[in-house]
């Protein structure tokens, strides 16, 4: 499904919090949609831009429709030089989301934002003008880490993450470290994420669960811990 020249999908959450780690792979190992993992596990790093009233933020707890998460992306260690970073623009449209990924120029994470880094990409050629327009009025106030596994329904329609280890720290106007990182509440998120065409099949894998899906941002859980 196609918007805008973004391929849409729909995500579904599922947040078990009474099950390890363990036990989490372990029922998605043996789920009959034969899952098989795709990547190697990873630690996934993200810097969450919003507005100095946190619109972003509030558009999320308030359920708007149609919203826009902004953040950098990468893989790896949180600290120390960042080669390939990714800048995304996600946008949600009611059930579904579908996100832009932009080249970002390579920068360094020693206890304080990339400000220079940040405020440069805002004039770089080499960022999509998308990405620059997207920075207009923005700035980071948050940053999360998470150890994420990979998997794919034997039919190739339904893929299947488990993100765990969930950490966060907050950023003040002035780019230094206000809240050191720390764990998050919620430990353990599974997500389907696929194609609105196959509904049928992500609802056969949902049920499948001995738990429902329910609303859960990432970067709502890190706002609402470290800042409300």
């Amino acid at each position: 499904m196609q918007a805008d020249g973004l391929k849409l999908r729909v995500e579904r959450k599922f947040v078990p919090e009474a099950l390890s780690l363990d036990d989490a792979l372990t029922l998605v190992r043996q789920h009959p949609a034969l899952f098989r993992e795709t990547y190697p596990p990873r630690c996934v790093n993200n810097l969450y831009f919003d507005t100095p009233d946190l619109r972003l933020y509030r558009e999320h707890v308030q359920g708007v429709s149609h919203r826009t998460k902004i953040r950098i992306r990468w893989y790896g260690q949180f600290t120390g030089p960042v080669d390939r970073p990714a800048f995304e623009i996600k946008r949600r449209f009611g059930t579904t989301s579908g996100k832009e990924v932009f080249g970002f120029p390579p920068f360094s994470m020693n206890g304080q934002l990339p400000r220079e880094a940040i405020v440069a990409a805002r004039d770089c050629e080499k960022l999509a003008e998308a990405a620059r327009l997207a920075l207009n009025g923005l700035d980071v106030v948050l940053g999360n880490r998470y150890k994420r596994f990979y998997f794919l329904s034997a039919d190739g329609t339904v893929r299947l993450t488990v993100d765990c280890d969930l950490q966060f720290c907050g950023f003040g106007e002035f780019g230094g470290l206000l809240r050191e990182m720390q764990p998050a509440a919620t430990q353990l998120i599974i997500e389907l994420k696929y194609d609105p065409a196959n509904a049928d099949q992500a609802a056969f894998v949902a049920g499948q669960f001995p738990f429902r899906p329910t609303r859960c941002s990432k970067y709502v859980i890190g706002i609402t811990q470290l800042f409300t």
